[in-house]
C-alpha cells in the first residue's frame, strides 16, 4: 500500500538532502547511511537498509537511487522509505497472550517496533548491552532462548533473522516463564511460525513494487531535470506517480522550473539590456582582467571581443590619462566605494577619445569582492563643445590669444599666489585705423596676428599675452624681482625690448613693409597689493599718457598719473551726473559781419562743476568724446539750441540771425542722426535755414562716400555747413 510509504526526496552529492516530500525542518546529511553510499558508487536502485529517518523520524527500509548526467557524473541521489507497517499489522490482529511481547530490532540493535499484550508501546533508545543479548543469542544458533528481555523481566524468547534487506531485522516473541502454555491458542504458534514467512514475502512484494516504481517515476523526473538542464524551462513535469509524496517532488520540480523560468527571463531582459545599452560596460575580475564587453564598447574602441577578454583596461590607455587618476580610482575601489571619473583613451584607430567612467565593486553573498563593473560614455564630444565655449569665451578668435576677462582672471591668481612682483602692461597700436583704411582689414587681421606672436616671443613663457580690444594687447610678466627697485629695472629692460621688436617693419608677402608704433602703459604689481581692476586702470593711464605724448613709446604709471586718474574718474562720474540732470548751460557768441552787425551766433556748452567753478570744455569735451558722452551731451545741446533760435525768429528784430552748432564726428556718424535732427526741427518749430552745423575735419574723414550721402539729406531738410578748427587735426 502507498500509505506504507514513509517519505520521498533527493540528495546532492555531498549527501545534503535537497527535496524531501515532508518538510525540511533544519539541514538533513545522510552522506553516513548505506544506502547513500551504496548509490553514489552504483547504477541502479540500492538495496534497502532498515533505518529510523532522519525527517520521518519512523523506521523504515530506505531505497537509493543516482542521477547521472551523460557523461556519467553523479548529480543527486533520489530516496523512498517504506514504513515497516506489516509487523505491526500482523502483531494486531493477532491478541498477544497476557504477559506477552513482540519487538522488532535492526541489526545494529535499535529497536524499530515493540509491542505488549496491552498493545503498541513507544520505545525510547535503548542502552546496547539490552539489545545486544538478542543478536547475540542468535548469532550463537539460540533460535529459543531464556532472556531478561526490554523491560527487566525473564521471559522465554524465539528469535529468528528475516533478511528482507541488505541489513537484516530480528523479530523476538517473548512468554513468561512461569506461565502454562496449556491456555495458548496453538493457532498462534502456528501463525508465529507463518511470519517470517509472510514478513519476507511481504519485504520482497514491495522491495519489486518500490524498484518498479522508482525506476519507471525516475525515468521521467531525470527526463525532467535534463530539460531543466538545457534551458527548456516551459514544460512542466506532468502527474505521473499516484503517491502524494512523489507528486509533492513532482510539484517541487514544477515549482523549482517555473521560478527558473522567472529568473531566466529576468536574466534575458537583463542581459539584452546590458548587451543593447548606448553606454560600454566592462565586467573584470579582482585582479582587473576583461571578463564582459558589451557591443557599445566594441563600437566605440574598434577592438573586437576576443581581442580584450582576458587583457587589463590599461590596452585603452596610451599615458593620456594623469596616473593621479588611476591611484584616486583604486583607493576608492579598494575601499568598496563607486568611483567616477574620466579616462582619455586611445581606440585601436589610434584616435583619442574621453569617457566618463563609472565603476563600482561586485560582492558575493559573503560581502567578498567578485567582480569590479564599469559603465562608460563617450563624452568627447561634450568637452569638445565645453571646449569651444571656454575658448569662444575667454579667448580671442582673431588671434588666438586670452580675452580681457582670462587676463583679469589670471592677473588675479598671480597676485594672489606671487611671491615676486610682476608687470601688467598695455600695447595699442598707434594710428591703426590708418592702417585699416590704407592697406586694407585683412592687411589689419595679418598685423594683429604677426604682433600676438612677436609679444609672446619677445616677453618668454613666463608671460600670459591677451587681445583686450581692437588694437590693444595686454600682457602679465611676472617675476620680476624681490624688490621694487630690481622690478622696475627688469620692467623698463623688457618693455624697452619689447618695444624695439614691434618696431621692427612686418612683411605679408605683398613686397610692402608695414611700420606699426606703439604706445605701452606698464604698471608693476606685488602679492595681492591691489585689486586686477585698478591694476589695468593704472596700466591704462600710462598708455594714453604716452599716447597724449605723441605715441611709440612707453610709460609706467606713477604717482602723478594716480591723481591724473582719479581726477579723470571723478569727471566722468560728474559729466553722467550733469547730462542726467542738465546741468549745462549754452552761451552765445555773437558773429559779425566786417562792417560790425551781428548776423548769428555760434552755441557754446558750458558746465559748472558741483562748488560752482567752471569747468573747461578742454577738460570734459574730450572725455565725453571718448566715453561716448558726446552723443547725448550733443543732443541735448541740439535740442536747446534749437529752442532758442525759434523764440529768436518769433522775435522781428532777431528771426534773421543764424544759430552754428557743433557737432561731433561721433554724432555725426551715428545711424539716426539725420532723423534726430529733423524730429528736432519738427518739434521746435524752427526756419531750418537758420540753423548751421558746424563740423570738423575728423567728421568728415572715414567713409567718405555715408559722409556725403548724409550730408546731401541735411541739405533737403534746409540746414547749412560750416567746417570749424580747420587745419588743427579735428
Amino acid at each position: 500500500s502507498m500509505e506504507d510509504v514513509a517519505n520521498v526526496g533527493a540528495v546532492l552529492p555531498n549527501g545534503a538532502v535537497f527535496c524531501s516530500a515532508i518538510p525540511l525542518r533544519t539541514e538533513v546529511t545522510v552522506n553516513d547511511r548505506q544506502w547513500f553510499q551504496d548509490a553514489s558508487v552504483g547504477q541502479g536502485i540500492t538495496t534497502g537498509e532498515i533505518v529510523v529517518g532522519r525527517i520521518s523520524h519512523k523506521p523504515g527500509m530506505t531505497f537509493g537511487y543516482p542521477v547521472r548526467d551523460a557523461q556519467g557524473q553523479l548529480k543527486a541521489i533520489l530516496f523512498t522509505s517504506i514504513q515497516i507497517g506489516w509487523f505491526d499489522k500482523l502483531v494486531s490482529q493477532f491478541k498477544l497472550p497476557a504477559g506477552w511481547n513482540a519487538f522488532l530490532l535492526s541489526d545494529a540493535g535499535e529497536v524499530l517496533s515493540y509491542h505488549t499484550d496491552n498493545g503498541q508501546t513507544p520505545m525510547q533508545r535503548l542502552a546496547p548491552e539490552v539489545t545486544q543479548r538478542f543478536l547475540a543469542a542468535l548469532q550463537g544458533g539460540q533460535t529459543v532462548s531464556e532472556l531478561e528481555d526490554l523491560d527487566g523481566h525473564q521471559r522465554m524468547y524465539g528469535i529468528v533473522s528475516l533478511r528482507l534487506s541488505q541489513s537484516p531485522l530480528v523479530v523476538a516473541v517473548g512468554a513468561p516463564v512461569d506461565r502454562t502454555v496449556a491456555g495458548i491458542d496453538q493457532g498462534f504458534w502456528l501463525r508465529i511460525a507463518l511470519l517470517s514467512g509472510i514478513a519476507l514475502l511481504s519485504a520482497l512484494a514491495a522491495r519489486y513494487y518500490v524498484y518498479g516504481l522508482i525506476e519507471a517515476w525516475t525515468r521521467k523526473i531525470t527526463a525532467a531535470i535534463d530539460r531543466v538542464a538545457a534551458g527548456r524551462l516551459e514544460t512542466p513535469v506532468p502527474q505521473y506517480s499516484r503517491v502524494h509524496e512523489l507528486q509533492a517532488v513532482e510539484r517541487g520540480i514544477n515549482h523549482m522550473a517555473g521560478e527558473l523560468q522567472k529568473r531566466d527571463t529576468d536574466l534575458r531582459r537583463l542581459s539584452a539590456a546590458v548587451e543593447q545599452s548606448p553606454e560600454s560596460i566592462v565586467i573584470t575580475d579582482t585582479q582587473a582582467n576583461i571578463q564582459y564587453v558589451n557591443e557599445a564598447f566594441v563600437r566605440n574602441t574598434g577592438y573586437a571581443r576576443e581581442e580584450v577578454l582576458g587583457h587589463n583596461p590599461r590596452i585603452l590607455n596610451l599615458g593620456k590619462t594623469d596616473p593621479s587618476v588611476y591611484r584616486a580610482m583604486w583607493d576608492a575601489l579598494v575601499s568598496r566605494k563607486v568611483w567616477r571619473g574620466e579616462f582619455t583613451n586611445t581606440r585601436k584607430d589610434g584616435s583619442t577619445y574621453v569617457e566618463m567612467a563609472i565603476i563600482a565593486p561586485i560582492v558575493d553573498a559573503d560581502g567578498q569582492v567578485t567582480h569590479y563593473v564599469a559603465t562608460k560614455e563617450d563624452i568627447t564630444q561634450q568637452k569638445q563643445s565645453e571646449e569651444l565655449v571656454h575658448r569662444l569665451a575667454y579667448y580671442d578668435t582673431l588671434t588666438g590669444l586670452p580675452n580681457r576677462a582670462l587676463l583679469q582672471d589670471r592677473l588675479l591668481h598671480a597676485l594672489q599666489n606671487g611671491a615676486q612682483r610682476g608687470m601688467l602692461l598695455l600695447v595699442d597700436i598707434d594710428r591703426f585705423k590708418q592702417i585699416n583704411d590704407t592697406r586694407g582689414h585683412a592687411t589689419g587681421d595679418l598685423l594683429l596676428q604677426a604682433m600676438a606672436r612677436r609679444m609672446e616671443h619677445c616677453l618668454g613663457p613666463e608671460r600670459t599675452v591677451a587681445r583686450l580690444g581692437s588694437n590693444t594687447f595686454g600682457a602679465i610678466v611676472q617675476h620680476l624681482g624681490e624688490n621694487a627697485e630690481q622690478a622696475m629695472d627688469v620692467a623698463q629692460q623688457l618693455a624697452q625690448q619689447l618695444h624695439n621688436s614691434l618696431a621692427t617693419p612686418f612683411e605679408f608677402g605683398d613686397a610692402k613693409k608695414l611700420y606699426a608704433a606703439t604706445s605701452i602703459g606698464i604698471t608693476l604689481f606685488g602679492a595681492g597689493v591691489l585689486p586686477p581692476e585698478t591694476l589695468l586702470q593704472q596700466a591704462e593711464v600710462a598708455m594714453y599718457r604716452a599716447k597724449d605724448q605723441g605715441g611709440n613709446s612707453f610709460l609706467v604709471f606713477d604717482a602723478s598719473m594716480q591723481a591724473t586718474m582719479d581726477a579723470r574718474v571723478a569727471l566722468e562720474m560728474g559729466l553722467r551726473d550733469a547730462i542726467e540732470s542738465r546741468d549745462f548751460a549754452l552761451y552765445y557768441q555773437a558773429q559779425v559781419d566786417r562792417v560790425g552787425n551781428v548776423v548769428g551766433a555760434e552755441a557754446l556748452v558750458r558746465w559748472s562743476g558741483a562748488d560752482g567753478k567752471a569747468i573747461s570744455p578742454a577738460d570734459f569735451i574730450p572725455l565725453a568724446e571718448e566715453t561716448g558722452l558726446i552723443v547725448p551731451l550733443g543732443q541735448w545741446v541740439l535740442e536747446t539750441a534749437c529752442q532758442q533760435l525759434a523764440r529768436w525768429q518769433h522775435n522781428p528784430a532777431t528771426r534773421d540771425l543764424t544759430l552754428a552748432v557743433n557737432v561731433s564726428a561721433r554724432q555725426f556718424h551715428q545711424a539716426d542722426f539725420v532723423a534726430l535732427v529733423h524730429e528736432t526741427i519738427d518739434r521746435t518749430g524752427i526756419h531750418p535755414g537758420g540753423l548751421k552745423l558746424e563740423l570738423t575735419e575728423s567728421a568728415i574723414l572715414g567713409d567718405i562716400e555715408a559722409t556725403i550721402t548724409k550730408m546731401h539729406q541735411l541739405r533737403n531738410l534746409g540746414l547749412r555747413f560750416a567746417l570749424d578748427d580747420f587745419g588743427t587735426g579735428y
